[in-house]
């Protein structure tokens, strides 16, 4: 009898875990499907344009001179309406706004005695309630940033860097649980946000913040919502920010959090934007890897967003009106080893997308395709393009004209008679590309000092491309195909580059790295932009020279937990 209920037991316990693992799956396919959300760090930091919070926290000012900007933060412009048409056009399909960051000042009007914008500045009044009516009337999901860190309630531990209100008091710790999560409570109770987006989790464990109680409170009160990863090992999804996961996010659900320019809130002084291509690109790449991508903007204290962030949103809303069917609902794209740069499939995976981001002057190539090819198209312009495809060799090739290419990325619809099916090609796509090159008497002697000194290059995880190395391992070449509609961009690169030229030409380039934080061990992300008129007709070559032998970051990304 007792092994009859032990059986039991088992059997009820494994057909529970399935049960959870098919609600996951339901409760998460918006996510997995929405690829694009934005993320809005508004509050009282806007006002002298400092970093939120963690400006007082490092000591670069008073927490008293930092407290002074609630006099400031008058919300006299705000209008979520006007913030929803923009997110739309711009093709997001959730947006996450801050509802307390770690400054403790909640952006509704709180029950709990601590501060909030309606009682405390001269904004007085709730702002998350018409920011999540709006985005939810405009058909996005509404979700709300909330930091279990306070370093401003009077019983947290943590004030500054170099102080603390207290060491071991478990009374007092009690007591700032409970305020924290009556907040939590009246925020599912008013908003019921779709998205909670936890931050600050790495001050205390799992066990003392309660985030088994927490988890299910919120899933009690909506069993629909999803929750990030920093509600220590209770989330749901995985939330690397600033630098691109190098290496596919063990996690199946992610999102890379993203900043317009080089700060989350806004700040007068930074006018360091990427560009709209780096974004769109930086975009691809997400939907390459099966994620999504959370771009960040930082209104000002008024509630307007800054005009170069409108014009990003304004350009990523022209790309993926075109390309909606290569984003929404997609999965993550085909391996490396058949194809030399981005990519997703289709949810039925009868449709390979690639995200060209070049225009070709030699055919574009999948190797190692076993399906059978129906057609191929341009999309987002309803062309249909020659390609050829042999069936014993497994490989698909194709052009299309300078005409169908998109100012930014082109994607290339490869439609399929059966679900893709791809085998490992003998022949890298490296080593086939060079050897096409090769047949060129003129593209090969004007690099054939590089090619008889050089060695098979680094992963396409670091570069979507052909690359070689120098025998010593210090000069990095970039086999450049095509006209490039951007610059080229290279992932994980520890090196400093000394020195970037134009092999066969000689012309040195310059460059730029942006991600590089100085309190993060990624290596940040460096673009080279290639001018028209060093570029070969046929595939340009860069070399760049290291400092020392190469080395890579693979990892996946991470939360920042400094500032």
């Amino acid at each position: 009898m007792r092994n009859k209920t032990f059986f039991l037991t088992i059997i009820s316990l494994c057909l529970m875990a399935l049960t959870v693992k098919g609600d996951e799956k339901e409760r998460m396919q918006w996510f997995k499907d929405a690829k694009l959300g934005v993320f809005i760090h508004y509050g009282i930091y806007a006002v002298d344009g400092i970093d939120e919070s963690w400006s007082f926290f490092n000591g670069y000012i008073s927490h008293k001179d930092y407290m002074k900007q609630l006099d400031g933060f008058t919300a006299s412009n705000y209008d979520t309406d006007r913030w929803a048409r923009l997110f739309k056009e711009a093709g997001a399909q959730y947006i996450i706004m801050t509802s307390k960051h770690h400054d403790g000042v909640a952006l509704w009007e709180s029950d709990t005695d601590h501060l909030n914008v309606v009682d405390h500045t001269p904004a007085n009044r709730d702002l998350v309630t018409p920011f999540m009516n709006s985005m939810r009337d405009h058909g996005m999901k509404a979700g709300l940033y909330y930091s279990l860190i306070d370093w401003s309630y009077p019983n947290y531990p943590a004030f500054t860097r170099d102080s603390v209100r207290y060491h071991n008091d478990p009374e007092r710790w009690e007591e700032f649980r409970l305020f924290m999560f009556k907040q939590l409570e009246e925020i599912a109770d008013k908003f019921d946000p779709a998205v909670y987006w936890f931050d600050g989790d790495w001050e205390h464990s799992a066990d003392e913040w309660h985030s088994s109680k927490i988890r299910e409170m919120i899933l009690n009160n909506n069993s629909s919502a999803i929750i990030n990863d920093r509600l220590n090992e209770y989330g749901d999804y995985s939330t690397p920010e600033q630098g691109m996961p190098v290496a596919q996010p063990a996690n199946k659900y992610w999102e890379l959090c993203l900043t317009t320019n080089d700060s989350w809130g806004y700040q007068h002084q930074d006018v360091n934007y990427k560009t709209p291509y780096q974004v769109i690109w930086t975009f691809a790449d997400c939907i390459s890897k099966g994620g999504n991508l959370l771009l960040n903007v930082g209104p000002k204290e008024d509630g307007t967003i800054p005009k170069p962030q409108k014009e990003i949103l304004k350009e990523m809303g022209r790309w993926t009106n075109k390309h909606k069917e290569a984003i929404y609902g997609t999965r993550k794209g085909i391996p490396k080893e058949n194809f030399n740069g981005l990519s997703s499939t289709s949810a039925d995976n009868k449709t390979i997308y690639l995200y060209i981001d070049y225009t070709p002057n030699i055919p574009i190539k999948i190797k190692g395709l076993k399906s059978e090819v129906k057609d191929i198209r341009v999309v987002g312009k309803d062309n249909n393009i020659d390609f050829n495809y042999n069936r014993n060799s497994k490989e698909l090739s194709f052009k299309f004209a300078k005409e169908l290419a998109d100012e930014k990325l082109t994607v290339i619809a490869v439609d399929l008679e059966e679900e893709a099916k791809l085998e490992t090609p003998s022949q890298t796509l490296a080593e086939d590309l060079i050897d096409k090159l090769k047949e060129d008497d003129r593209w090969y002697k004007k690099h054939k000092h590089v090619l008889q000194n050089a060695k098979e290059g680094i992963s396409p995880i670091h570069y979507a491309g052909t690359t070689l190395l120098s025998k010593d391992e210090e000069i990095l070449y970039l086999v450049v195909e095509g006209d490039p509609h951007g610059p080229v961009v290279i992932k994980g690169l520890n090196n400093k580059i000394n020195r970037i030229w134009v092999a066969g030409h000689g012309s040195q380039l310059p460059h730029e790295v942006m991600g590089d934080i100085y309190w993060s061990s990624f290596p940040g992300t460096a673009y080279i932009d290639i001018p028209k008129r060093v570029q070969d007709e046929k595939a340009t070559v860069i070399a760049l020279l290291l400092e020392g032998k190469i080395s890579l970051y693979s990892e996946e990304g991470h939360a920042i937990e400094s500032n």
